[in-house]
């Protein structure tokens, strides 16, 4: 006899109320123990739903509870040690509001698991489902996914068949645990990457930066102990000894011989990290960056196209608002740790920190007939482990704010990002955005 089944819907039709608000997140990725990240994550959040006295629909866009990277943790204790978010989502409901749960893959469990499901269920009040329409009650209709169904390597060919794992399953519980045993005094936070396919870039961004550099103290140690302790030495040997003055000056000779020898030393050795790190780069098999959305962007004008007005997902960890035709695509990024490269100055290899990331997408709802306006806010904490090089080389190019704050809204803009490729150019990101709001409101 097979098992009972959890009361997960295909797709849930959600209906907003007039003058309501909704509050997407995704990705939360908590674990079974309650963590400094996950803590604040909770914290933040709670305070965030908390605050809101309006009608209120909450949208959990998948992958709250980390259930793949601990297959032994069950929901129930995951969300009892976050008890605090559970309870902000349980008084939505109480108000009168809804939480809405779509099915991530790293919770897939719900999709299949009644006891899961149930227990999500249970604890946070929500509604369990694969996808969900949102009905605004200016009749627009927001179509929303988790988005790992757009992802060759993450995507189930039936979510409700417990014996299908695609291969970033593997990956997640086989695989990058023994990649960070075996470097776990410089790849920490390789499982947080937010462009996993750039892995090969940050093997090699911390092969320079944490075993290359840690051991050329010497390159700097030599020339210092050279000027401080040997050269006053032989000035003082050249006064006492007049008849030593030339083989002492040969012998300086000789020392700045050295001195530039060891300088050439290093500039070869920099010129090869840097040609190291430029070739393992390249050895990345997909899109970087925000290039993971380019699927959910088509999808978006898919569904566009269909009489959708956006389209919302999570999963890539980048948050994106965008202009699509009449409509929009929009990432909820994630609120949890993230690994992602920085460039850096002098045209070294980018810098890959590790920062606690915070975004959701609000969308504001009017009376009937009105349209609605979506709003992204974002922010990043940097987390303490990055050397000081790493530190000095990045320093003051992270274009992120500290505290959650508007970055894009939909249609007045501007989008974010306002151009990929400028996205780590603090001036670039605020001149761009600024014109491209400004082009709207012209409209």
């Amino acid at each position: 006899m097979a098992p009972p089944q959890p009361d997960v819907a295909d797709r849930l039709d959600v209906t907003v109320q007039p003058d309501g608000k909704v509050i997407a997140v995704s990705d939360l990725h908590l674990p079974p123990e309650r963590s400094i990240l996950s803590g604040r994550c909770c914290e933040v959040l709670a305070r965030k739903l908390d605050a809101e006295t309006g009608p209120l629909t909450v949208v959990l866009v998948g992958d709250v509870v980390e259930m793949l990277a601990n297959p032994g943790a069950t929901a129930r204790d995951i969300l009892d040690a976050h008890d605090d978010l559970c309870r902000a989502l349980a008084a939505v409901t109480e108000r009168g509001g809804q939480v809405i749960y779509t099915v991530g893959n790293h919770d897939g469990d719900l999709a299949w698991d009644l006891k899961t499901a149930t227990a999500v269920r249970e604890l946070t009040g929500a509604e369990v489902c694969l996808t969900a329409d949102l009905h605004l009650p200016g009749g627009e209709l927001i179509r929303v996914e988790h988005g790992h169904q757009l992802d060759p390597y993450n995507c189930f060919h039936d979510a409700r068949n417990p014996l299908d794992t695609p291969l970033g399953h593997h990956i997640v519980r086989e695989v990058i645990p023994k990649i960070e045993w075996l470097g776990r005094d410089w790849l920490n936070g390789a499982h947080e990457m937010a462009d996993p396919a750039d892995f090969p870039s940050f093997l090699a961004s911390r092969l320079v930066y944490r075993k290359l550099a840690h051991h050329l103290w010497w390159l700097v140690l030599l020339p210092v102990a050279t000027f401080a302790l040997i050269l006053p030495e032989i000035g003082r040997v050249g006064d006492r000894f007049k008849t030593t003055g030339r083989w002492l000056h040969d012998g300086e000779i000789l020392g700045y011989g050295a001195i530039l020898d060891i300088a050439i030393i290093a500039l070869i050795l920099a010129i090869v990290s840097r040609r190291a790190w430029t070739t393992i780069s390249a050895l990345a098999l997909s899109g970087r960056g925000y290039d993971q959305n380019s699927a959910a962007r088509e999808r978006a004008d898919e569904l566009i196209g269909h009489g959708y007005t956006g389209y919302l997902s999570g999963h890539t960890h980048h948050p994106e608002l965008h202009a699509h035709g009449d409509g929009f695509y929009a990432n909820t990024g994630s609120c949890t740790s993230v690994v992602e490269a920085i460039d850096t100055i002098y045209g070294m290899p980018p810098v890959y920190l590790r920062t606690q990331q915070f975004s959701w997408l609000e969308i504001s709802c009017g009376a009937s007939g009105a349209s609605c306006h979506a709003q992204l806010k974002s922010a990043r904490v940097e987390l303490p482990g990055a050397t000081r090089l790493e530190r000095f080389l990045s320093h003051a190019r992270n274009p992120h704010s500290t505290a959650p704050a508007m970055v894009a809204a939909w249609p007045d803009g501007p989008d974010w990002p306002a151009d990929p490729k400028q996205l780590r150019d603090v001036k670039s990101l605020k001149k761009l955005s600024t014109t491209e709001c400004r082009t709207r409101k012209a409209r």
